[in-house]
């Protein structure tokens, strides 16, 4: 294609001046758009986002200038509405672009032209609905190796659909539009917002526009892995994806969205190159078809189509094509909108990762790659270096033998001597029983003793060996009772039955308060001799078993370690703190006089070495695993 080679003196469009130049070289402001066929304030404030459009049309493009014009319907001027950048001066290939697709109405490539030394190319692509032009967008671009100029022309196509919604808007504040289809479209994009859910805003929006558009069948495709697949269908609650029909309209999507642009069935177009193999096979399912596919877009990626099927008794029309097209310019990213914030929250969390992680490997970010970098050689070097792996468990000091020292007898406590904390030695008093009540039993037994004593001496001074016999044997029951209160009065003064200290039992409250035989008075503990015992909690008996060295600190000596070696490990569990553990008996390495009976800490017992990850992590996997297996089939 060679260059058009037009002199002007004005950048023009349709013959009014969007920038002139002066004599001295320097060029003037582009003029602001006025207001054109009485078209009120509300309808031009419908183009307020249009330098943002335009900006990242051109940011998408990389292209050098972008123009967007528009004006009144099919009879121009065509004014400057948006200009990126700002202070762009567009030169005369890029006006010549603009004034042939206004006058031819389709898109004008004109390539080869010298700018600012710069060999560069533009393309215009007239703004078209229902027929009739309202402007037209220009961009121009470096001539590079690698300059596709159809993908060009389709990207600003496939960009359209925004602005002629913004047309479509504009028409309806002006009356231009009609109020049936005004009132359409807004009730579509309104019955396809109210649903909350994805599933059934898309039945929505399909058997909404077959009923408007008298269409048979319209059939709602999403983009996954470079294969459509049929969502929703018009009129239908459930249907097979993978039946004959459901494949075929899947192919026609994909071969809209393969093509780059919508494709009709039976099209008028003599000079189009559209391969329509798949649409063919859908229309020749009996009687003919009329068909039109458009792909659906979200911020210029394509993420599925939209098939309408109605007799070829009613083919469409233009104004119906370009108003499908608006449709799903709009429609294409409140679907996918949707589509994405009803995906479940592990599969959202795993596109946002893999987006990061695709943003982060890109071909910028150079200090995010040094810091992954980093931190996986850091993670390599923290899996080969072990540290020691403890568990750790909590600790009370008991006396390796527990002494319990009981009342003797039913009675009355006459006296305390010792209380729980005391240290005592072998033969201390604890306590005092009463025993008055005994000592009058002595008494009274040592009387009839000596009665029984003159009756034997007086049956010996008579000869009588019969009541010798038996004065013997009842001065020998009285011999008997009378010791065996001697002996129950000794019991009565209690008494430490070695060196140690009082663990438990206080009966300086309680002189006066009867004790029954058997009751607990006093529970006494060697100071020699300690064990440590270990609560263990289930999730680390595996690991502990007999011979384990490790440490204990307790709270009364938080700053001394003490070094014990595990032993018994029973099979009961207990419950403490709302945990199931089990008691581990631990003894100490080397014996000290510094612990006491009750004393309570934490142990750490060590298992051995492991790597670090395992042993910082190894709470966290052992949750999931025990959560993975409750939950799994």
């Amino acid at each position: 294609m060679t260059a058009h080679t037009c002199t002007l003196n004005s950048f023009e469009v349709g013959g009014c001046p969007l920038m002139s130049t002066r004599t001295d070289g320097a060029v003037d402001p582009p003029a602001a758009p006025t207001p054109a066929n009485g078209i009120n304030a509300e309808a031009s404030a419908g183009f307020a986002d249009d330098e943002n459009w335009i900006a990242g049309l051109r940011s998408r493009l990389t292209a050098e200038v972008a123009v967007l014009a528009m004006g009144p319907v099919n009879t121009g001027p065509y004014m400057l509405s948006a200009l990126s950048p700002p202070d762009a001066t567009p030169g005369e290939g890029l006006s010549a672009a603009l004034d042939h697709a206004v006058a031819q109405r389709k898109p004008i490539v004109k390539s080869g032209f010298l700018d600012r030394g710069v060999t560069s190319c533009a393309i215009g692509v007239p703004i078209l609905l229902d027929g009739a032009l309202h402007g037209v967008v220009a961009v121009q671009l470096p001539v590079r190796a690698d300059l596709d100029l159809r993908r060009v022309v389709d990207e600003i196509s496939w960009a359209l659909p925004g602005v002629q919604f913004g047309v479509l808007m504009r028409q309806m504040a002006e009356g231009e539009l009609s109020q049936a289809r005004a009132r359409s479209v807004v009730e579509l994009l309104a019955a396809t917002l109210d649903e909350p859910r994805w599933t059934v805003a898309a039945a929505t929006a399909v058997t909404d526009l077959a009923n408007r558009l008298g269409c048979d069948r319209v059939a709602l495709g999403v983009r996954r892995r470079l294969r459509s697949k049929v969502v929703a269908l018009s009129h239908s609650g459930g249907f097979s994806r993978k039946s004959e029909l459901m494949q075929r309209i899947a192919d026609a999507m994909d071969e809209a969205i393969d093509q780059g642009g919508p494709i009709l069935l039976p099209d008028d177009a003599a000079d189009r190159l559209t391969l329509t193999a798949a649409h063919d096979a859908l229309g020749d399912q009996g009687a003919p078809r009329a068909i039109l596919t458009a792909p659906l877009r979200r911020d210029g990626r394509v993420t599925g189509a939209l098939t309408f099927e109605r007799t070829a008794a009613n083919p469409f029309r233009p104004d119906e094509v370009d108003l499908i097209q608006a449709v799903a310019g709009v429609l294409g990213p409140v679907l996918e909108e949707k589509r994405l914030n009803d995906r479940p929250l592990p599969v959202k969390a795993a596109q946002s990762v893999g987006n990061g992680l695709a943003w982060t490997m890109g071909p910028r970010n150079a200090g995010l790659k040094a810091t992954f970098v980093l931190l996986a050689l850091a993670g390599v070097l923290a899996w080969n270096t072990t540290v020691p792996f403890r568990i750790t468990a909590d600790a009370r000091v008991e006396g390796a033998i527990r002494r319990v020292v009981a009342a003797p007898l039913d009675g009355y406590v006459s006296a305390a001597a010792a209380i729980a904390g005391d240290i005592v030695r072998e033969g201390d008093m604890l306590a005092q029983l009463d025993d008055r009540d005994l000592r009058l039993e002595l008494a009274r037994w040592e009387t009839v003793r000596a009665q029984r004593q003159r009756e034997y001496e007086t049956a010996l001074a008579e000869r009588d060996r019969a009541a010798i016999g038996i004065a013997a044997t009842q001065i020998e029951q009285a011999e008997a009772e009378i010791a065996l209160l001697n002996e129950r009065i000794a019991r009565t003064q209690i008494r430490a039955p070695f060196d140690g200290i009082v663990l438990s039992g206080d009966l300086d409250q309680s002189v006066g308060a009867p004790v029954a035989r058997g009751e607990v008075l006093y529970e006494i503990a060697p100071l020699d001799a300690y064990r440590i015992v270990l609560s263990v909690d289930e999730r680390d008996l595996a690991l502990v078993e007999p011979e384990l060295r490790g440490e204990v600190v307790l709270s009364a000596l938080p700053g001394r370690e003490f070094a014990i070696e595990t032993g018994r490990v029973t099979s009961v569990a207990g419950v403490e703190d709302g945990r199931n553990v089990f008691r581990v008996d631990a003894e100490l390495a080397e014996p000290t006089d510094l612990l006491r009976p009750g004393m309570a800490g934490v142990a750490k017992i060590g298992i051995g070495e492991r790597p670090f990850p395992v042993v910082w992590t190894r709470g966290v996997v052992d949750w999931l695993r025990l959560t993975l297996w409750r939950w799994a089939p």
